[in-house]
């Protein structure tokens, strides 16, 4: 049974944004990873079509619930392994998220600086992020159809993902992005290790407003939010080590002009307060 709360929050988020027009600014990737967060049981409930100038709003399918909140089992099966490359080449090769934007997106493989939670001593600290690898199922069917594989044979049935219940539209298909994450020493961890250092990336049209249809004659709100796929049963972080993600979202068919973004707080935060956090922009491609 998928979480109730996490649905309900879906579909108003949902329809909320199908209300708005195509001037509402990339920077609310927060508010479309969460209408994206939907159970493929609402999937069909929760499009609907609304008059926007010229054009028909829907909103985008959900590909399943996010799994955020139990991300303790979303890494590689090499969950300890040490960091690629030297720890210092990679703080000093990475960039601030403030030194990108919509008119310079960082690209695939360049490290940004960003922070992390830490219930040990309540604070954001400072860990490292970089996108790998973007696969449409145009690109290599077979490579997102293994990831999904793998996924519902280590995964519980409230995470296994079961393609032909999504309603997926037919100008629409399945990607799977791939990131990592190093976790430097000085991160504060206990003996258990640290919680998953997750980064909650979604993709959005680069400019603003939806995900246009393959057609251009309709416009997908709510596209482009991520859900973690399971690649083993269970995991443990440790700071000092590098860790592999993988994504899988829903995109237009052949549609390549959008870009990926997540928000974060600066070191040293103690609340999740909206207005001190920043944006990171990067290249989908």
């Amino acid at each position: 049974m998928k979480k109730i709360s996490a649905l309900l929050l879906a579909v108003v988020m949902a329809f909320g944004m199908a209300g708005c027009s195509d001037s509402g600014s990339s920077d609310s990737d927060k508010e479309s990873s969460a209408a994206a967060v939907q159970t493929e049981s609402s999937a069909a409930d929760s499009s609907e079509d609304t008059t926007e100038t010229t054009t028909t709003t829907t909103t985008a399918p959900a590909v399943t619930e996010s799994s955020q909140a139990e991300a303790v089992d979303t890494s590689t099966a090499d969950e300890n392994k040490p960091a690629s490359g030297d720890s210092n080449d990679i703080a000093a090769s990475a960039i601030e998220p403030s030194e990108t934007s919509e008119e310079n997106l960082a690209p695939i493989g360049q490290w940004i600086k960003t922070t992390r939670y830490c219930p040990t001593d309540k604070i954001y600290h400072t860990i490292y992020t970089r996108i790998t690898k973007v696969v449409s199922k145009t690109d290599d069917a077979d490579y997102v159809n293994k990831a999904i594989e793998l996924n519902n044979s280590v995964g519980s049935d409230f995470y296994k993902i079961d393609e032909s219940e999504l309603k997926i539209p037919d100008d629409c298909e399945l990607c799977v992005m791939e990131y990592e994450v190093y976790v430097p020493e000085d991160f504060p961890s206990d003996d258990w290790g640290i919680i998953s250092p997750d980064v909650n990336y979604s993709a959005s049209n680069k400019g603003g407003g939806g995900i246009p249809s393959a057609d251009g004659a309709s416009t997908y709100i709510g596209m482009g939010g991520t859900t973690e796929l399971l690649t083993q049963k269970k995991n443990e972080y440790f700071v000092g080590n590098t860790y592999k993600y993988v994504n899988l979202f829903l995109m237009v068919k052949g549609y390549k002009d959008y870009k990926f973004t997540f928000s974060s707080y600066p070191e040293g935060t103690t609340s999740d307060s909206s207005d001190d956090a920043v944006t990171a922009y990067i290249s989908a491609e």
